[in-house]
């Protein structure tokens, strides 16, 4: 005898998902990210995870930092996750909250370093009978300057 599969059930709960998906929720952080200026000065880099539920109506309650980075790269995350709104759930009078994360990066932008070297070349003077003049010595300069990303 063949055993009859269990059938899956249709899940009929929807999540509440963030207008545009993933790649606009991505573009709504970093648009609206300011660096904090004590890590700025600091230089201070990584993520900082957040945990929050989205209710059924789109709004973010309860927000909470999983992974810190610092003080004020942990507010501004904050900062950032309570001004998401999601479309909201259309569940059939079911009141529905959703568990979920999002990993917030604080990058800084690599520091150019420039190197400056310079020379300079003086070229004998000749030796003459005559006394030297002030105008016949030669001289030359060059700078190189070295820029790395």
């Amino acid at each position: 005898m063949k055993e009859e599969k269990k059938k899956k059930k249709p899940n009929f709960l929807e999540k509440p998902l963030y207008p545009g998906g993933a790649k606009a929720l991505r573009e709504f952080v970093s648009a609206h990210l300011q660096y904090p200026q004590d890590a700025m000065d600091q230089r201070v880099e990584g993520v900082v995870t957040i945990a929050y539920q989205v209710n059924d109506d789109g709004f973010v309650e309860n927000p909470t930092v999983v992974k810190s980075l610092s003080p004020s790269c942990d507010e501004e995350a904050l900062r950032i996750v309570r001004m998401l709104r999601y479309d909201k759930a259309r569940n059939r009078g079911v009141r529905l909250k959703v568990n979920t994360k999002l990993n917030i990066n604080f990058h800084l932008a690599p520091q150019p370093v420039q190197k400056t070297i310079t020379y300079s070349i003086q070229s004998p003077a000749k030796k003459e009978k005559k006394a030297p003049s002030p105008s016949s010595s030669n001289s030359y300069g060059y700078s190189i300057t070295i820029k790395s990303k």
